[in-house]
């Protein structure tokens, strides 16, 4: 039997639910709304039904912290790689190369082209992303 008929709720009081439940609808549905345009993967977990909306959520901020984290590294590898490599440029310190004295196992040409490939790369990205 319906509350307010019953006289358990007064109107008054099943007006404030009913218009809390309407938010938390919409608010559900902005939020679902967002997902779709950040994570559309998670939204459609969540139609499905495999996710919470609340899960979800929380699975996209795991995924931005490590996308962040990812970018952190990656940027602190490349601000300690490139810059040294850049200013042997011009030097004698290729020439003074000596395997003997390699630390972590001697450098090939092997490695040599792997890193003129990678600094390839780099500059492709680096024109893609419009960066100086």
């Amino acid at each position: 039997m319906d509350p307010v008929i019953s006289g358990a709720m007064g109107l008054d009081e099943a007006y404030t639910v009913a218009r809390e439940n309407k938010a938390k609808a919409n608010s559900a549905e902005v939020q679902l709304a967002r997902l779709r345009e950040e994570d559309p993967e998670l939204a459609e977990r969540v139609v499905e039904g495999t996710l919470t909306l609340a899960g979800a959520w929380a699975e996209r901020t795991e995924r931005v912290e490590e996308d962040k984290r990812q970018r952190r590294v990656a940027t602190r590898l490349l601000d300690e790689l490139v810059p040294p490599l850049a200013q042997a440029r011009g030097t004698r310190t290729f020439a003074r190369y000596d395997p003997a004295f390699a630390g972590s196992g001697p450098i090939t040409r092997e490695t040599i082209a792997h890193a003129m490939t990678a600094l390839s790369e780099m500059d492709q990205v680096w024109q893609e992303r419009d960066l100086p």
